[in-house]
């Protein structure tokens, strides 16, 4: 089944979804550059890699640029829109523009590197 696919990614978001949303975590100064930021990083590089992933198992090679595109928007989107549930819904945490930043840079990453890779149809 296709959509098994997907199932990694899908686990990934519930994790980032739970690890956003935890308010025992520590709330960090605006450092663009600390292990928090490398951590939001990672993170959404590989939620937008495992997405990726699943697209190459569901679907025919190569993936558009447009697909990569929607996959870069929806991963960044979603990073922005924890940081809003974060910032409305959490007492202990806050919205944090330089996470959303981190975020993007991470989504960036996994489609530069994607790119590079070139995956082929088999």
């Amino acid at each position: 089944m296709k959509n098994k696919a997907y199932l990694p990614a899908l686990i990934w978001l519930g994790i980032v979804t739970w690890l956003s949303i935890n308010s025992g975590m520590p709330m960090p100064k605006f450092n663009l550059f600390s292990a928090d930021k490398l951590f939001h990083a990672a993170a959404y590089a590989l939620l937008t890699a495992l997405i990726l992933w699943g697209r190459i198992k569901s679907g025919p090679l190569p993936i558009p640029g447009s697909q990569q595109m929607l996959i870069f928007i929806l991963a960044t989107g979603y990073g922005a829109f924890m940081e809003w549930i974060q910032g409305t819904f959490f007492p202990n945490r806050s919205f944090e523009y330089d996470d959303m930043l981190a975020n993007t840079a991470g989504a960036f990453l996994a489609i530069i590197i994607f790119r590079l890779l070139k995956p082929q149809s088999p």
